[in-house]
């Protein structure tokens, strides 16, 4: 899986959450696993920024450290700056660093076309910093050819 791969994937799995959820929708952690991809949504997620950085903390220590997790996508509802609401994913992989992309929502609920992803800023979502460190942690699989996640390569 490359990095494009996984924005692919992100995208995938934000229009299927947004699907089968009601709005708002729910914080949502998706974490690409060996034979399955885990999708985990974060009820009750704080709205302070230091204690959403402790949650995912506490999350990517739970869920991603014990899975060797290489890569990672956050899917969240947020307000853009002309007060439109939006699906803002941020996703990264091991030694690749965060990705944002962002769709609006249509009339109908379902989601547009995304934005072409763009770095994340470190100092635009700090409280993603755990999500992205399990990630820089996780081992690459001995093996590439018995499966697993390997190292995610630019295209």
């Amino acid at each position: 899986m490359n990095i494009d791969q996984l924005r692919v994937l992100m995208e995938e799995a934000a229009a299927n959450v947004t699907e089968r959820h009601e709005r708002p929708l729910p914080v949502t952690v998706v974490l690409p696993l060996e034979g399955a991809t885990r999708v985990t949504a974060l009820d009750g997620f704080p709205d302070d920024d230091t204690e959403r950085k402790d949650a995912l903390s506490v999350f990517a220590a739970q869920h991603m450290v014990p899975a060797n997790a290489a890569c990672f996508g956050l899917l969240a509802e947020a307000t853009g700056p002309d007060g439109e609401d939006l699906m803002v994913v941020v996703y990264g992989a091991r030694r690749r660093g965060s990705h944002v992309i962002a769709a609006m929502f249509d009339e109908d609920g379902a989601l547009t076309e995304f934005t072409p992803s763009e770095p994340l800023e470190k100092t635009a979502m700090p409280f993603v910093q755990p999500l992205q460190h399990a990630a820089d942690m996780a081992e690459a699989p001995d093996d590439p050819a018995a499966g697993g996640l390997p190292i995610i390569t630019t295209s």
